[in-house]
């Protein structure tokens, strides 16, 4: 963990928040420490996930792997960063350059800023362009991953898949980050596989990988965004084998 979340002011911003002036959060970390640790943990061929919810833990995690690569030599290390709810410009393009992973939860990002959550108030609306900047980040070439992050949010895929789905900007001009069905899918399968380096064992359907798949009880293609959420498992399998089916 590089720092906590916006809603307690424990986030590290690289700015003050918008509603605490002269408040810029707490980091869990120095750069120097982190740095150090990185360094040491990418020396071992260990792969490093870190909490950073603010732009400014989110910059410290990103300068520590850059500072690991530096000390080490490049190699397919696969360091994420997790949540990223906010993003300074500067560091956008970093997670490509540095084949950092994305690691990403659609379910984090509030609906509108009226819909009674206070992460909108801390941030500010000059943060909003690049908060959850999922597509954003897709563009640049970063490689993102989905999941739920729970129990801070339900387990359950398809509420996840909603939030991605129909997304739309808080303010008109911002950057739209709605995500296609596609990009969700592989956002929670294949992308995820990546990011643990399991791709060649799960994340497809494809002949030699993990016969662990699901069933729905409708066409994910056929059916409207606005009613995903409302998709139900029919069959689940688990290494070939059929372990659940819904009562008829």
């Amino acid at each position: 963990f590089m720092d906590g979340v916006l809603e307690s002011y424990t986030a590290l911003m690289v700015d003050e928040y918008a509603d605490a002036p002269g408040n810029r959060g707490v980091a869990l970390y120095t750069a120097e420490h982190f740095n150090a640790i990185a360094a040491e943990a990418d020396r071992l061929g260990l792969q490093i996930f870190v909490h950073a919810c603010g732009e400014g833990a989110v910059r410290r995690t990103l300068d520590g792997y850059a500072h690991a690569r530096q000390r080490n030599g490049v190699r397919d290390s696969r360091h994420r960063v997790e949540h990223i709810e906010t993003l300074h410009p500067a560091d956008l393009h970093r997670f490509a350059e540095l084949g950092v992973i994305a690691s990403m939860q659609p379910l984090h990002a509030p609906p509108t800023i009226h819909s009674g959550e206070v992460w909108p108030l801390r941030a500010g609306e000059a943060r909003w362009p690049l908060s959850f900047a999922w597509q954003t980040l897709r563009e640049t070439g970063a490689h993102l991953a989905f999941g739920s992050d729970w129990p801070v949010v339900t387990l359950d895929p398809m509420q996840g898949f909603y939030a991605a789905l129909n997304r739309e900007p808080w303010v008109d001009g911002h950057p739209q980050q709605r995500q296609t069905l596609e990009q969700t899918i592989a956002g929670y399968t294949r992308d995820a596989a990546y990011a643990e380096f399991m791709e060649h064992e799960k994340g497809m359907i494809r002949t030699g990988m993990l016969a662990d798949l699901v069933l729905f009880d409708r066409d994910l293609f056929a059916t409207p965004a606005a009613e995903i959420a409302a998709v139900r498992l029919s069959v689940t399998v688990c290494d070939g084998q059929v372990v659940w089916q819904k009562a008829p």
